[in-house]
């Protein structure tokens, strides 16, 4: 997939949140709060990745943003509505392993399936869904394989099926958890090629991953939680020793060699 030069992004002059998230505390029944007091708001086109140690709360506060478990307190809403009827609004691009990748569909229907709220119960697509979604194939140079069956692809393949499949709800919010767990290199330029494309559009982007390097340098803010969110800011706010250590404890360790710094963490035992 080759790269193409990002449009400039323009200052938004939208004051509303593309994603506000306030005081969100969430979990299942008969348990105690997965996540607790999460607050942050998203403004329109940036980039956020979020990070934090395994079990930190990540997949639970997506789960939570479009509707999949409850909210025990607290709100979110997008563009200013209420989360509870614009869920429309938001593409979610769930784990590797969430996803049965033997199920008989093709790349096409996978695609088609994001525009279920438009093309209505129990309609078939119309001239115009079909259109839609070959140009989201072209976007994302997946149109060569559009008839293959979705688990024969490349994880990296698999992986942009499913930001397409999210684009295709007309989203304005998309929110990707661990997108280059298990791919190769050249998969993850692909994928973060696909998230330039996306941006210079203006699509507000919200990604979980462990990369601190990749979160540092291809995201405008970073969200670290650890049950909470514990700092919100930009890359050079929220990756300091200090406060890196309070959601991974001593297994960070940050080195600098005057250019770059490099942030290696040991998850294990924070799961």
């Amino acid at each position: 997939m080759q790269a193409t030069a990002s449009a400039p992004k323009m200052p938004s002059i939208q004051t509303t949140p593309a994603l506000s998230v306030q005081n969100l505390s969430t979990g299942y029944p008969n348990d105690r709060f997965a996540i607790e007091n999460v607050s942050f708001d998203v403004q329109h086109g940036e980039r956020v990745a979020m990070i934090g140690p395994n079990g930190a709360g990540k997949s639970t506060l997506f789960k939570a943003i479009v509707g999949i478990v409850p909210m025990a307190k607290g709100h979110i809403s997008i563009n200013g509505r209420s989360c509870h009827d614009s869920h429309n609004l938001v593409g979610y691009v769930p784990q590797h392993s969430d996803i049965d990748w033997s199920f008989p569909v093709t790349v096409t229907d996978v695609v088609m399936m994001g525009r279920a709220r438009q093309i209505g119960w129990l309609r078939f697509p119309r001239r115009g869904d079909w259109q839609f979604v070959q140009s989201l194939l072209e976007q994302l140079t997946l149109s060569d394989l559009a008839h293959r069956q979705i688990g024969e692809l490349s994880g990296g393949q698999q992986r942009r099926v499913f930001i397409a499949r999210a684009l295709a709800q007309e989203t304005q919010v998309l929110l990707m958890d661990e997108p280059f767990t298990g791919v190769d290199t050249a998969a993850e330029r692909d994928i973060m090629d696909a998230l330039d494309l996306l941006s210079a559009q203006g699509i507000t982007m919200i990604m979980a991953t462990h990369d601190l390097q990749k979160a540092a340098q291809h995201f405008d803010k970073m969200l670290l939680m650890r049950g909470t969110s514990l700092a919100y800011g930009t890359p050079d706010e929220v990756l300091q020793p200090d406060i890196l250590r309070q959601a991974y404890g001593g297994a960070v360790r940050v080195f600098d060699d005057g250019k770059q710094q490099l942030f290696i963490t040991d998850e294990h035992g924070y799961g």
